[in-house]
């Protein structure tokens, strides 16, 4: 079982043992007597309902993502939003619902156990339960990219190995005996893996010997760089891509099966949220004319897919009219009301109907204005390739980076968002589709997100 499976595996059982523990010192506490089986077949069903949706709930705001550094550092914060989300749907199913429970005091009791139970495993046992050994590996690659592997790795627990040493370009070619003395250094340290950048001049030219090394002399494994990044990150590692990773992971369609029913769900949907959409467009009207009298909606032009123009349409939010270069003018500022759609997002609600035109889908890269696409297209290699696909209200890029452009022109800020896009592209299916929109409504729960 690979790394990321266990951990899933552990937090999920492991969730599932605390809602049931939970339940069972509920009845201890409220009767002061073990609960018998009769009283725990009364109660089992409403609150495995309950446990159920608060399942649900983790995995939208995160629980079950990969611990990596940066996860372990919001850890605590989304465990305390996670569990107000949970009493209040808590109270709402049981009250709402005729589970036939009495008293309500059992609910109550039970979500303050459970709170205590799931803080204390998640915060304090769960570590515990990181991989005791740790295997040595080697890295031998160049770039940013090498250098923030290696921290995330070293420095978090999870993972079952650290790297000894790093080997770059520079240090490969210009190291005398560099066979002899890598040799030494396995035997020495004993190691178990090597990840390598086989796109490196130095580094291809001295895979033969690697290989040879790895498969002849030592019971070592062999990763590749490119593919262990991703996996550890959830995003490619733009600055050391070529032109062969795009032939290899990027086609026009990954399947005409998920091509036809993405765009049946994109209808579909945009269809069936534009009718409640539709009650609150007078509202929102009344709202922006009463506050500046200023036109209702606004467009503006974006980047679609194969870089063909496309036009936006959102609720006007800005007290300036030429609201379509917003990103670039510090000038313009958020109306009274504009300022409450915005951070609603109901500004966003007319563009159901680029999704509904095909303009847009429900997920895909977010379209970007040219004029800040042309620069990046300039700075930033592979820029475009996130033009290969349509794109869409919510992304892979908005649901994970934290830290996006907000305005003007961001070179290092653009180049990481785009390294999430590119993931996307290389890894669409309708399961990322789902949980990207899944992961969106927490974001817009827990106001994250662009």
């Amino acid at each position: 079982m690979g790394e990321r499976a266990r951990e899933l595996s552990v937090l999920i059982i492991g969730d599932i043992i605390i809602f049931i523990l939970a339940l069972w010192v509920t009845l201890l506490v409220r009767y002061f007597e073990l609960p018998s089986g009769t009283r725990l077949a009364d109660h089992v069903p409403p609150f495995l309902t309950i446990s159920a949706v608060w399942l649900g709930i983790f995995f939208i705001l995160g629980l079950y993502d990969k611990h990596t550094n940066l996860l372990k550092k919001l850890l605590v914060n989304r465990i305390l939003t996670a569990q107000f989300i949970n009493v209040v749907v808590a109270g709402l199913l049981f009250f709402i619902i005729p589970f036939g429970i009495a008293p309500k005091t059992n609910l109550v009791i039970y979500l303050f156990i459970s709170s205590a139970l799931l803080t204390a495993w998640r915060l304090q046992v769960v570590p515990l339960l990181s991989p005791k050994q740790r295997h040595k590996a080697i890295l031998i690659a160049d770039g940013p990219e090498a250098i923030e592997l290696v921290d995330e790795i070293n420095n978090n627990d999870r993972y079952n190995y650290y790297f000894v040493r790093i080997i770059d370009e520079t240090t490969l070619r210009d190291t005398p005996d560099f066979e002899q003395k890598l040799t030494a250094l396995m035997e020495r340290e004993k190691v178990e893996l090597i990840v390598a950048d086989p796109r490196g001049k130095s580094i291809s030219t001295f895979l033969p010997t690697l290989f040879s090394l790895s498969f002849l002399h030592f019971a070592v494994t062999f990763l590749d760089f490119n593919r262990l990044y991703e996996d550890t990150f959830d995003r490619v590692p733009v600055n050391m891509l070529q032109y062969e990773w795009f032939i290899t992971n990027i086609s026009q369609s990954k399947t005409a099966i998920y091509d036809v029913v993405k765009r049946g769900i994109d209808m579909v949907g945009a269809l069936a949220l534009l009718i409640p959409a539709a009650a609150l467009f007078p509202f929102v009207a009344l709202a922006i004319k009463l506050d500046d009298r200023g036109p209702l909606f606004y467009t503006t032009t974006r980047v679609g897919q194969f870089n063909r123009p496309i036009t936006i349409y959102k609720f006007r939010t800005k007290n300036g009219s030429d609201v379509g270069t917003a990103a670039l003018s510090s000038t313009l500022v958020d109306t009274r009301v504009g300022a409450i759609l915005r951070k609603t997002r109901v500004d966003e609600l007319p563009q159901l109907i680029n999704v509904l035109k095909g303009d847009l889908s429900f997920v895909g890269p977010r379209p970007e204005m040219p004029a800040l696409a042309a620069v990046y297209a300039k700075e930033i290699l592979y820029y475009n390739t996130r033009h290969f696909i349509k794109p869409g209200l919510s992304g892979w890029a908005q649901i994970n980076n934290f830290d996006v452009p907000r305005g003007g022109i961001d070179v290092e800020r653009t180049t990481t968002k785009l390294s999430y896009d590119l993931f996307y592209l290389e890894r669409r299916s309708l399961l990322l589709d789902m949980h990207i929109a899944l992961k969106t409504i927490a974001a817009i729960i827990m106001r994250t997100g662009t």
